[in-house]
């Protein structure tokens, strides 16, 4: 496993963090079904084994707070792992939820949900570009000084939204925003798959990559694997044969995208690797500062995205995956 530096979060985070939003236990919120609960915990102990320290979950991941803190606490490991969570999201309300009392209530009740004191890297789950954005920026300081927080971040905002909102923390003496999570992978979408979704892949969003990457902000990569493109669930040529191929085909499938999955494809062959690790070494050796959150379901799948982080990629092989006519 490889690690990285959060500004604001203390100790190592893996390079894969473990998505919990495919995760839950629970058929009611104070009642866990004994074998998901074990399978779950199995999967969180393999992810562990593996070195990845790090989890990613949110208010709107069915129970995925609640099964990850019953996790940790039975572990006894709360000093070894990085938590991330997220609130913010409109989830059904029908109007943005990105105030000061809405963020300060999603905290306290994914506190509570996860069982712990404080949670590592806080995210803004989505934008609204009405909010005031310095009075959430204030109310996540103070809870910051009181170490419900380590370190704040966005997911799902434009990368000008987050410089201005940075530059508006410089000025007022504010903690800046640490981290962005966002969608990256080697396929480009054809649409967000949910309204206020952000992405920086694709030759549109180059300027948001080299914002980053001169930034030296850390990314967050959602759906870094295309949400199954990447997986022998996905079959080009019959898009009909499973949900993972029928969502891919709305959202991904298209000549440049089939195109990039069929050199990743003779890259695997040649290196006798999966195609998903080589997607996801894509992402993890593109010049950002990117961690890939993955949402596994089985181990051996888990077991062979970690295995992305010790797959070189140089700089040639990353434009010919992309589509670059150049030889590697």
């Amino acid at each position: 496993m490889d690690y990285g530096t959060i500004a604001g979060v203390d100790g190592p985070v893996s390079r894969i963090i473990f998505g919990t939003d495919r995760l839950w236990s629970r058929r009611q919120p104070w009642l866990p079904v004994p074998g998901r609960e074990r399978r779950a915990f199995s999967l969180l102990d393999r992810a562990f084994e593996l070195g990845c320290n790090s989890f990613d979950t949110a208010r709107t991941y069915r129970d995925g707070e609640r099964t990850l803190g019953a996790w940790i606490r039975t572990r006894r490991i709360r000093d070894d792992v990085v938590v991330i969570s997220k609130g913010g999201h409109p989830h059904g309300s029908g109007r943005p939820r990105l105030s000061a009392s809405d963020v300060s209530h999603d905290l306290h009740a994914s506190l509570k949900a996860l069982g712990t004191d404080s949670i590592d890297l806080y995210l803004l789950h989505y934008d609204d570009p009405t909010a005031d954005v310095e009075q959430v920026l204030e109310r996540l300081d103070r809870h910051i000084a009181e170490g419900k927080i380590g370190a704040i971040g966005t997911s799902n905002w434009a990368h000008q939204r987050v410089a201005d909102a940075n530059a508006m923390a410089a000025h007022n003496g504010l903690n800046p925003f640490a981290a962005s999570s966002v969608q990256f992978s080697l396929a480009d979408w054809t649409a967000p798959p949910w309204p206020g979704a952000v992405t920086i892949g694709g030759r549109e969003q180059q300027a948001a990559r080299e914002w980053y990457s001169t930034r030296g902000l850390s990314v967050l990569a959602w759906s870094s694997l295309a949400r199954g493109f990447f997986s022998d669930h996905y079959d080009p040529t019959n898009t009909d044969q499973n949900a993972v191929s029928r969502w891919c085909a709305t959202y991904f499938d298209t000549e440049e995208n089939v195109a990039r999955r069929e050199r990743a494809l003779v890259f695997a062959r040649e290196n006798g690797v999966t195609v998903a690790r080589v997607a996801l070494a894509y992402v993890l050796r593109h010049p950002l500062h990117v961690f890939a959150i993955v949402g596994c379901t089985t181990e051996a799948k888990l077991a062979d995205d970690v295995g992305a982080t010790s797959l070189e990629l140089d700089e040639a092989t990353l434009r010919w995956l992309d589509g670059d006519a150049s030889p590697r």
